[in-house]
């Protein structure tokens, strides 16, 4: 079968690779499509502190954010059947050590992640091969182009519920990113009164207000936390969402953020945050957490998607075959303003 690996920096190939076999707990999945994520890019460009670092190692099978149809089951597997749609979490546990026996999934310290660290083979293959523990079925409601779109909305569904999002929130989401504008019916959906989004390009604050944002502020020409403070009555945001990745817009959460608030920081920055007035967290009260991936959260996100009627396919903005991935890939950064989510049509539906 076909996949794409990422061999070294600036090095994206596509081989022939053996197709995967299930074992008695697996399931076999034909790809359908797959989400360009800016980690994938960043593993490509090299230009990644997770690279500096040894926590990612060439070669990588990169693809995390992806959808397909259960080809093959192993014969212990009891909730899945040929033909079904389905996502999947974005890590593997190793299935034996005590935490994972009792089913605590996030505490597994063997856990490999798909695409990433410690890589687990990603979404950029014909075929990926995931344990049953790791999958969640597609209803009929939701189509695989959605569901690919799952695992970066289950990213902001996590962040939000970290930070205590409830009835009554006020929230700031600053990047227009998927995590980002996913974010923001995810934030409706828990009772959130307000939900404001920042970011630099028009078009995809435009989105933003699409999907129900109450302020969309373009921060190249306003004055974020002005517009923040007269939106919550000159309180400041109960939750700041910083999904954009840019270190320079955390020291930009303190102003915007409430005291006694909550600042949270979701995905990862390429470089070490600079000048930034750790004292005025501590002199405000404010919470500042770091969020990651959590196992079991693409079946929130299935269920509010269902539940609420809400649609994620405004975030694709770009379509690709499997044959123009790479091409897709090094000319990511062209059609910035109006570019949210490439997606990549592995096999036919």
């Amino acid at each position: 079968m076909k996949a794409l690996i990422i061999a070294a920096p600036g090095d994206a190939r596509m081989i022939e690779v053996e197709k995967p076999k299930a074992g008695k707990t697996d399931v076999l999945i034909k790809v359908a499509y797959s989400g360009i994520c800016g980690t994938d890019l960043s593993i490509l460009s090299g230009d990644m502190k997770l690279v500096r670092d040894g926590s990612i190692k060439y070669p990588v099978r990169i693809g995390h954010e992806w959808s397909g149809i259960v080809e093959e089951t192993g014969s212990e597997v009891q909730r899945f059947a040929t033909g079904d749609g389905a996502v999947t979490d974005s890590g593997v546990t190793c299935g034996e050590c005590k935490h994972c026996i009792e089913e605590n999934y996030n505490l597994c310290v063997n856990g490999r992640s798909l695409g990433t660290i410690n890589c687990w083979d990603g979404s950029f293959a014909e075929y990926i091969l995931m344990p049953e523990r790791h999958l969640y079925k597609l209803p009929d409601s939701i189509s695989l182009e959605e569901g690919m779109l799952i695992e970066p909305a289950s990213i902001a569904l996590i962040g939000l519920k970290k930070s205590n999002v409830r009835s009554g929130s006020s929230v700031l989401i600053i990047g227009t990113g998927p995590i980002g504008l996913a974010a923001i019916p995810m934030a409706k959906a828990m009772g959130a009164a307000v939900v404001m989004i920042s970011g630099r390009k028009e078009f995809k604050l435009q989105v933003g207000k699409a999907m129900g944002a109450d302020a969309a502020i373009n921060a190249t020409k306003e004055d974020l936390a002005e517009i923040v403070m007269r939106k919550t009555g000159g309180l400041g945001a109960d939750v700041v969402i910083e999904t954009s990745g840019n270190e320079d817009a955390v020291s930009g959460c303190i102003d915007a953020v409430r005291t006694g608030g909550i600042i949270s920081l979701i995905g990862f920055y390429e470089n070490n945050v600079k000048d930034f007035d750790i004292d005025r967290i501590v002199t405000r009260a404010v919470t500042l957490k770091g969020i990651l991936g959590e196992y079991g959260a693409p079946q929130g996100v299935i269920d509010i998607i269902e539940n609420e009627k809400i649609s994620l396919k405004p975030l694709i903005t770009h379509r690709f075959k499997f044959s123009e991935a790479i091409e897709a890939m090094n000319t990511a950064n062209e059609k910035n303003d109006t570019k949210i989510k490439k997606l990549v049509e592995i096999s036919e539906e």
